[in-house]
């Protein structure tokens, strides 16, 4: 399958969208597909080779990278469609049989692409956009439609809530990251310098008050004995400055993939922060990428109580989970993970289990099959659509999305 794969940045970065982008083109690349990354490039930005971006994000996998003159890179609405009417004119394009992208504006545009064309988000557009779900249905729906797909199946059930045809709604979840370098507690620490017989809770993911780390500057001052780690600074923002005057926090710079393994395995506990800002208030953290590595890392989880990560997560089977936006249970919880080592074991080695059923080639096999499924459906020519009826009634998504067989948990999910 010839792939391109247009993107909206420039030059490679620390973002989430950027990392989960490098590795889902490797991933395809080893599966065989041609994929090639279509990049803008303005008057400043130098050139790029492809094997670059597999140096910068740490990835194998043969594709191939073309740079574009372009003005429009970035991520508002004004240059993504700008982007677009480019690159729906680019040869690269009109030679490839799928365009693949995760440029939120194909969601509403994509059916002016002249070859057929599929989506691969996470964030549940048509619950944020309820004004504009005709749009979604509009292109979904559209012959050249290969298919979304959503990272999750929180997010996809609101495309099917949307009147998006299950039949053309992908979960699948990202994959957790390979070749991490395996260290006990004590080498993980002394190779970064922290002390070896105090607790230690790290969180390593963006440091901003969008993250909910308020929650774990909560949780810090209440429990004075633990050194809390903060694995993702680049600069001084609030969070840091706040974090400065504690003693029992300290802020790290941002790991590259080489070095986040020490740092989680360095943790008695690994924290995603218990609060519903980061899903309910700002909407820009879905199943976030940081879970994946931690449960590679193979130590214990606390996290809140949360629709998204309950598909990966499950109370005292292969995490401890909290209710969000109240220190003292996360407090509890924290207390009891330091305090009851068999129970911490028990969890780490439920994670670290399941990181081994999440990969990006898993990824990449669901998703080769999905579309080359797909794109066989649109090549016939008396097939339609399927048209799904808009519903009130919440279906659940693992019982309608195609493909969906979740990665399962020790319960079996």
């Amino acid at each position: 399958m010839r792939i391109v794969y247009p993107l909206l940045w420039s030059s490679p970065g620390r973002d989430a969208c950027r990392e989960q982008t490098a590795n889902t083109a490797a991933a395809l690349a080893r599966r065989g597909h041609e994929v090639t990354l279509l990049m803008p490039q303005g008057e400043q930005d130098p050139p790029l080779i492809a094997e670059a971006l597999r140096d910068y994000f740490h990835v194998e996998g043969d594709f191939r990278l073309v740079q574009r003159r372009s003005r429009w890179a970035g991520e508002s609405l004004t240059r993504s469609l700008m982007w677009l009417r480019q690159v729906f004119a680019d040869p690269e394009v009109r030679a490839a049989d799928l365009l693949l992208s995760r440029i939120p504006v194909m969601i509403g545009i994509g059916q002016l692409a002249p070859v057929p064309f599929a989506t691969d988000h996470y964030r549940p557009w048509p619950d944020e956009l309820p004004l504009i779900r005709w749009s979604f249905r509009a292109t979904a729906r559209h012959r050249r439609c290969a298919g979304l797909i959503i990272h999750s199946a929180y997010a996809a059930g609101s495309y099917l809530r949307g009147g998006i045809p299950a039949s053309k709604i992908l979960v699948a979840h990202n994959g957790a990251p390979a070749g991490f370098e395996p260290l006990c507690k004590a080498t993980a620490r002394e190779r970064l310098q922290l002390p070896a017989g105090r607790p230690i809770a790290v969180y390593a993911g963006r440091v901003n008050a969008e993250k909910g780390l308020d929650q774990l500057l909560a949780l810090a001052r209440m429990r004075p004995e633990v050194l809390f780690v903060l694995v993702g600074s680049e600069g001084n923002g609030p969070v840091e400055r706040a974090a400065a005057v504690m003693n029992n926090v300290q802020a790290e710079p941002w790991a590259e993939p080489d070095r986040l393994p020490a740092w989680l395995q360095a943790a008695d506990v690994l924290l995603l922060p218990p609060s519903r800002a980061p899903l309910e208030r700002f909407r820009n953290c879905v199943l976030p990428m940081k879970l994946f590595a931690y449960l590679a890392a193979g130590r214990p989880i606390l996290a809140p109580r949360s629709p998204d990560t309950a598909e990966l997560l499950e109370h005292e089977v292969n995490g401890l989970l909290v209710e969000p936006d109240d220190p003292q249970a996360a407090a509890a919880g924290l207390d009891r993970l330091l305090a009851d080592p068999a129970l911490a074991d028990r969890l780490a080695a439920a994670a670290h289990q399941l990181s081994t059923q999440l990969s990006w080639d898993h990824r990449a096999e669901r998703i080769s099959s999905f579309l080359e499924s797909r794109l066989a459906e649109i090549a016939e020519p008396d097939v339609r659509p399927q048209r799904s009826a808009y519903s009130n009634t919440v279906v659940p998504p693992s019982a309608t999305i195609a493909g969906a067989a979740h990665a399962p948990t020790a319960a079996g999910k």
